[in-house]
């Protein structure tokens, strides 16, 4: 545990300096810091760590609400008030506490599907999205609702084919299915509360799916 939390200081460090002296804007630097702890839920799984995951997942989530508090690391906040940074690493706590030992690597993938998918979708939609529609009081973009359930496809895909032990076929089937419950979610939820829903909606229909294919 204590080596995660580490690669974690290390990971807020390197996002901080970037913001300071690369100048690289904080929508940026934030989704790198999503997708980052996303990405250790792999390792977790890999590493058969995934036993100690929630109680990483609960100290990352602590930290980050401090740093939301305190206005500690700009980095990883959202323009104005957004406890995204804090929902993300709660639902991997979560998760890593619902789905253990042969079942952890469906925690990663709903941690995935959100570091990575929802990742795509802001940065796509804020940059290049025209295409704007309305679900809830948020509104989102076509192209981003469509960045985020490619990107999510292409991540999953190979997470389930090589951690979870699925054939490539259904791998690629579960993986669009699931995407495509992702993108849904994301479209409406509201105030970053997505950083939750995602990953639990995500884990829940892949349940579902291992469940009833067996």
């Amino acid at each position: 545990m204590l080596s995660a939390l580490v690669a974690y200081v290390v990971l807020l460090a390197a996002l901080e300096g970037a913001r300071r002296v690369a100048h690289v804007t904080e929508d940026v630097t934030r989704k790198l810091y999503l997708a980052g702890i996303a990405t250790w839920s792999v390792w977790a799984v890999q590493a058969g760590q995934s036993d100690s995951a929630a109680t990483v997942y609960l100290w990352v989530a602590a930290l980050a609400y401090l740093s939301f508090r305190f206005g500690w690391l700009h980095a990883i906040e959202d323009d104005g008030p957004s406890l995204g940074s804090v929902f993300l690493p709660l639902s991997g706590a979560l998760l890593f506490t619902w789905f253990r030992s042969e079942s952890a690597y469906i925690a990663a993938a709903g941690m995935l599907a959100c570091g990575f998918g929802d990742s795509a979708a802001a940065l796509v939609g804020r940059r290049t999205g025209t295409r704007k529609y309305r679900m809830t009081s948020s509104t989102r973009s076509m192209e981003g609702t469509l960045a985020m359930f490619l990107a999510g496809g292409l991540v999953l895909t190979p997470v389930l084919a090589v951690v979870g032990g699925l054939g490539w076929h259904q791998a690629m089937a579960f993986a669009l299915i699931t995407s495509t419950v992702a993108a849904s979610i994301e479209a409406v939820s509201v105030y970053s509360t997505d950083n939750l829903t995602v990953p639990i909606a995500t884990a829940a229909t892949l349940a579902t799916l291992v469940h009833f294919s067996q």
